[in-house]
């Protein structure tokens, strides 16, 4: 008869030193949720992954009101080591779509995600709102992890205004990484740069970028800026996406491309 599965839960702390034997707490709001919410009881096994992306399984020594007291029943599994990493810069969206769109590349493998003020986002971040904006996407990410049981965690970075982002992406492009812009008139689709990817990937590129904007479309000026800075603008198909669209379904191309889901 099939097994039901161990339950996934977050570790903020780091598990590289821990080993089979070690007790561990699960507290703060993961904790919290664990034990009053999803009543996870004394006795049941869970896994755990951390931010790095190790994983490990564990059992419930004890249950309290707001933390679960954890004893670890094998080592670490080594994390994950996937190269190029994969960052995704989403424009705002009104309507959830930008959520939508960090909470599916979360499941497709994301390492990185951008927050981008655009000039075309009707959705814009100010004041408070730039810290409640990225709180809210870093817990998609976390519910999408959870959800999918990858292991490791994708960062969410600081919103960037489009000044922000392209000194960001002159830096990382002189490094070596690879920034791509999805552009609904460009001539130059994602797949014909599939051998040049795949060969990038090869001579240790550490990360390409995927740039999404807003319902609108990129500004022009702000597509000249990108492209400065070392962007590439690539169609991804012939269909126009949606903002909560496009990202993932380029991520997911790059990760047939890449090997990642060879």
């Amino acid at each position: 008869m099939p097994t039901t599965p161990p339950g996934f839960l977050i570790l903020d702390a780091a598990l590289e030193t821990a080993r089979e034997g070690d007790a561990l707490t699960l507290g703060g709001d993961e904790g919290k949720h664990a034990a009053k919410v999803a009543r996870i009881g004394v006795g049941e096994q869970i896994l755990l992954t951390d931010g790095p992306g190790h994983q490990v399984l564990a059992e419930v020594a004890a249950a309290r009101k707001e933390a679960l007291d954890l004893r670890l029943l094998t080592d670490p599994a080594p994390a994950v080591q996937r190269l190029p990493q994969l960052a995704l810069v989403q424009a705002l969206a009104t309507g959830g779509r930008d959520e939508q769109a960090v909470e599916s590349a979360t499941e497709l493998g994301v390492d990185r995600v951008v927050p981008w003020i655009a000039r075309r986002s009707v959705s814009v971040w100010r004041g408070e709102k730039l810290a409640k904006g990225r709180a809210r996407w870093t817990g998609t990410v976390r519910a999408a992890v959870k959800q999918c049981r990858r292991p490791g965690i994708p960062v969410v970075d600081a919103p960037a205004t489009t000044r922000e982002l392209v000194a960001d992406l002159r830096e990382r492009s002189a490094a070596g990484s690879l920034v791509l812009v999805l552009h609904e008139q460009e001539s130059v689709g994602l797949l014909e740069l599939a051998d040049e990817l795949r060969a990038a990937s090869e001579h240790g590129v550490e990360e390409i970028v995927v740039i999404v904007g807003p319902e609108g479309g990129i500004d022009p000026e702000e597509l000249d800026a990108l492209r400065e800075a070392g962007a590439r603008s690539v169609l991804l198909g012939p269909e126009v996406l949606r903002s909560s669209t496009a990202g993932p379904a380029a991520l997911a191309v790059l990760s047939g491309l890449l090997g990642r889901w060879g």
